[in-house]
């Protein structure tokens, strides 16, 4: 279990956003694909930042829905490789509190995202003595 990469890991049916998209189409994209996370790209597909479920909620409970995203994005974006080792990552989301990382390729455009969920998953299958190698990704 201790030679798992992000990649082994990481989802990699990514919806990204731009930007200057609204918030409440993000809000749609996350309620339709059922998903905590959108990566926030450049028009050149580079990785800008990042929007949970809970910035959109706070946003719309102060009647933003209409507001680009840029307003509530985080900038400050802890992303990994592929290659990183699952446990730096793990230990880097336990330390910063963080429920998901980018996964970003050499010129820094998404190619995954991993999440706590994945984690518990991880921990969910060691605990019951599965295989941690072969993790489905969606």
């Amino acid at each position: 279990m201790s030679n798992l990469t992000v990649s082994d890991l990481m989802k990699t049916n990514l919806r990204v956003v731009h930007e200057d998209d609204s918030i409440r189409a993000a809000d749609w994209e996350m309620t339709l694909d059922e998903i905590r996370h959108l990566l926030v790209v450049d028009v050149a597909g580079k990785l800008l930042g990042i929007v949970s479920d809970r910035d959109v909620l706070r946003a719309r409970e102060r009647g933003d829905s209409d507001v680009a995203i840029s307003t509530i994005m985080n900038r400050d974006v802890l992303f990994v490789g592929p290659a990183t080792p699952a446990s730096w990552a793990v230990e880097r989301m336990l330390r910063g509190k963080y429920s998901a990382l980018p996964v970003v390729d050499e010129a820094g455009k998404p190619v995954g995202i991993v999440t706590s969920t994945d984690f518990l998953e991880i921990a969910y299958r060691a605990l019951n003595g599965l295989d941690t190698r072969h993790i489905a990704r969606a």
